[in-house]
């Protein structure tokens, strides 16, 4: 039984990491066809004579990525209408669940590890930088089965953290970003598989306080967090850097009671 429950267990672990890899080739190529939608300069706000082969490249892509967008929004509307939805750092005894969930493996659902970090990063991403840009999921998934394979029976809320932040830092899930947005330059000084991250593991940690104001919404909060820790994350990316996931928790535990 043991053997059987393994071998069941690694495949629907495979089929996780396969499921996220099919997605994540569809949005690569997405990211490149609204790239290609720059060609003639119209997108960027620039001013060119583009040629003629520039202006048909560019229509074309637009109209291609016009035709995905709509394939993706009718298919999730169709198929599970609740897949885009951020798991909400908020949510009572999230940090637990998100826990639990690095060792889980569905064939049914995805897991709340992922969901939560995966549309995290794409909504921090967001905030700062202009389309287009590629937040991968596998890479999610792969941070969450190393994580699973160095698993620790007794770990505080810091520890846990620490190594979730260096098991996503060291995978890389931001492929590539857009132009900053006006006044949010983050990704020009610190790199944003550090800072995204980050803001998304501190913020799981503050909401364990509870929501301060009931009017913000997670954005917000992730926009709050993201200038809150904005003078620690230099120190965050050298201690990364070493892969002492003690000082990471250190340095996480003095964020938390500083603020």
């Amino acid at each position: 039984m043991t053997i059987a429950f393994r071998t069941a267990d690694n495949l629907a672990a495979h089929a996780v990491c396969a499921a996220a890899g099919l997605r994540d080739s569809l949005r690569a190529a997405q990211f490149y066809v609204r790239d290609l939608a720059h060609a003639d300069g119209q997108t960027a706000g620039q001013q060119t004579s583009a040629t003629f082969l520039s202006r048909s490249v560019a229509g074309l892509a637009r109209l291609a990525d016009r035709f995905m967008t709509w394939g993706a929004n009718t298919s999730i509307r169709l198929i599970l209408p609740s897949w885009r939805k951020l798991p909400s750092p908020f949510t009572p005894g999230l940090m637990d669940e998100v826990s639990s969930a690095v060792r889980e493996n569905s064939l049914l659902h995805n897991p709340l590890f992922n969901s939560y970090f995966f549309r995290a990063a794409i909504h921090i991403v967001e905030h700062y930088s202009k389309p287009p840009y590629l937040v991968l999921e596998h890479r999610v998934d792969a941070a969450r089965r190393q994580l699973a394979q160095d698993a620790q029976p007794k770990q505080s809320e810091t520890e846990f953290l620490a190594r979730v932040l260096l098991a996503l830092s060291e995978a890389h899930l931001i492929a590539k970003t857009g132009p900053s947005r006006l006044g949010r330059r983050l990704f020009e000084t610190v790199d944003p598989n550090v800072a995204v991250p980050a803001i998304a593991c501190v913020s799981l940690l503050f909401a364990g306080e509870g929501q301060p104001i009931e009017q913000l919404d997670d954005d917000q909060f992730f926009a709050i967090v993201g200038a809150l820790i904005l003078p620690r994350l230099e120190t965050l990316a050298a201690l990364i850097d070493t892969r002492d996931t003690q000082a990471i928790a250190q340095e996480l535990a003095a964020i938390k009671a500083i603020y």
